[in-house]
């Protein structure tokens, strides 16, 4: 049962010109003449084009929706790389691997703050362990680094307090709240999209305390790197940080040092979600 718009979203990170801009880089920096592209949940089918523009010579666009799947293909064959590019919809997890030539490039932006969200793990996963992508395939983006800060806000809306994720300046339109950082990042994971890799996440760092105030959250970031092109952190589109609730919030002093834990399963969502913070 569909329950949000994916056509809405899609749009949304078309019309982000930070987001595209890096990714057109990326591909142009790495799409030879005549390369197999895999470009995985096309969507509107931009980065397909923008693959074959670069100089593919051959370019297979996943899309397991039905509307964007037919809009995607007519996009194509309105840009007139249309015999380049073959429309396959499909679960990319599911994907017919003998309809597909081994790519050398590989395209796949289903991306969210750490990885929390969306099915870029489980997808590339998933084409690892059936040998579509090994260590000589250029992934875009190719890493993806998330780090955690200690941060104290509030969590009121509407004048009604609600221990909810917040998601910093969402779609550049949010709820005008303070956001005092406590500590310095520190690092989570990082992720080369090309090797192998867990999809779960179970992580313990300490953190230093270096401002005093009231901890009661926990913000993740996240930023990912090209191969050839500059990186991308988060833009109005693309990896917005995310403040975790603590309960019950801690008074801290620099110098305090603050054990974190964080533990899901890459593409399960805040459903798998498990993070503490403690004083030690």
């Amino acid at each position: 049962m569909k329950m949000w718009s994916d056509v809405e979203y899609v749009y949304r990170c078309l019309a982000d010109t930070e987001r595209t801009t890096a990714f057109r880089d990326a591909i142009d920096a790495v799409v030879k003449p005549g390369a197999i592209v895999l470009d995985l949940g096309t969507g509107s089918g931009i980065m397909a084009i923008l693959a074959a523009r670069a100089g593919a010579g051959r370019v297979f666009a996943v899309e397991v929706g039905p509307y964007l799947s037919r809009v995607s293909r007519r996009n194509f064959d309105i840009s007139g790389f249309g015999a380049k590019i073959t429309s396959i919809r499909s679960d990319a997890r599911a994907l017919d691997l003998t309809i597909v030539e081994k790519p050398d490039v590989v395209i796949s932006e289903m991306i969210t703050t750490g990885l929390l969200g969306e099915m870029q793990a489980p997808v590339l996963s998933s084409l690892r362990d059936a040998g579509v992508i090994d260590q000589t395939t250029i992934v875009i983006p190719a890493t993806l680094t998330t780090s955690v800060t200690l941060v104290q806000t509030h969590f009121d809306f509407l004048s009604i307090t609600l221990r909810f994720p917040i998601f910093v300046d969402y779609f550049s339109k949010a709820f005008d709240r303070p956001v005092s950082r406590l500590s310095a990042a520190g690092h989570l994971h990082t992720i080369t999209f090309n090797s192998s890799f867990s999809e779960d996440v179970d992580v313990n760092t300490h953190l230093t305390v270096s401002n005093q105030g009231s901890l009661n959250g926990l913000l993740l970031s996240t930023t990912t790197e090209f191969l050839g092109a500059t990186g991308l952190g988060s833009c109005i589109s693309y990896c917005q940080p995310v403040i975790l609730p603590l309960t019950p919030e801690i008074d801290v002093l620099p110098g305090d040092t603050i054990a974190v834990h964080l533990r899901y399963r890459l593409g399960d969502g805040f459903d798998s979600l498990d993070h503490a913070a403690e004083r030690i």
